[in-house]
């Protein structure tokens, strides 16, 4: 038998088949180091420096009395300096995010590296971002809070983000914040972390790609 649906119930299913069927990727948020800019930071070298330290190194610096972490965030800042003044933008990303722009999409920034780093970076290579969360603001990758908090400052919803980096911590962070994440695979070390992402890529000139294919509402190339 068929049965009439009253017009409010119709109007809200066609809205979720709508919402469901089409994705439109409205920012696109980086990971700094390794995925903006060429790999530079030497983090064995920082670990080894420091100290008594193993494994992710802002983490191990919460666990440290107040003296030993002054000191190690003296030498962590050291490194990130040199690292943004020898900074070099990876191939292809500022025609990536001029076409990024010229598509009327925000850009997000999301990095564990402290503000001042940052700033140097974009000062020095005439980049811009939308929203830009440092380990300043809060917790760092892989919380997602670094990645809910650069959509809030971008007025977007986690949903209709990309995230983009070339380490496990990005992806995770972005995945657990509710976006789509895009692994840059620039090590052959890092390909393991494939399976935590949505895409993959080996060049940032691949990405409008991607994009391409979540708004054409195709299935991620795994």
């Amino acid at each position: 038998m068929f049965v009439k649906l009253p017009s409010e119930l119709l109007d809200r299913i066609r809205a979720a088949s709508y919402n469901t069927s089409i994705v439109k990727i409205a920012a696109v948020i980086f990971d700094l180091d390794g995925t903006i800019t060429q790999p530079y930071l030497d983090f064995d070298k920082i670990r080894a420096e420091i100290g008594g330290i193993d494994g992710p190194i802002l983490e191990a610096m919460q666990k440290m009395s107040p003296e030993d972490y002054d000191r190690a965030e003296k030498i962590l800042h050291r490194h990130e300096f040199m690292a943004a003044e020898h900074s070099q933008l990876n191939p292809g990303a500022k025609e990536l995010l001029d076409q990024l722009r010229q598509e009327n999409r925000r850009l997000g920034l999301v990095t564990r590296n402290q503000v001042d780093s940052v700033d140097r970076v974009c000062r020095l290579h005439n980049i811009a971002f939308d929203g830009v969360v440092t380990r300043d603001d809060g917790p760092a990758k892989p919380d997602p809070f670094p990645v809910n908090r650069a959509c809030e400052l971008m007025e977007v919803e986690p949903s209709r983000s990309l995230v983009v980096g070339d380490y496990l911590f990005d992806l995770i962070s972005g995945r657990r914040a509710g976006a789509q994440t895009v692994l840059l695979r620039i090590q052959d070390s890092y390909s393991d972390f494939a399976r935590e992402a949505d895409y993959v890529i080996d060049e940032l000139s691949e990405l409008p790609k991607v994009i391409a294919t979540i708004e054409n509402g195709h299935q991620k190339n795994g």
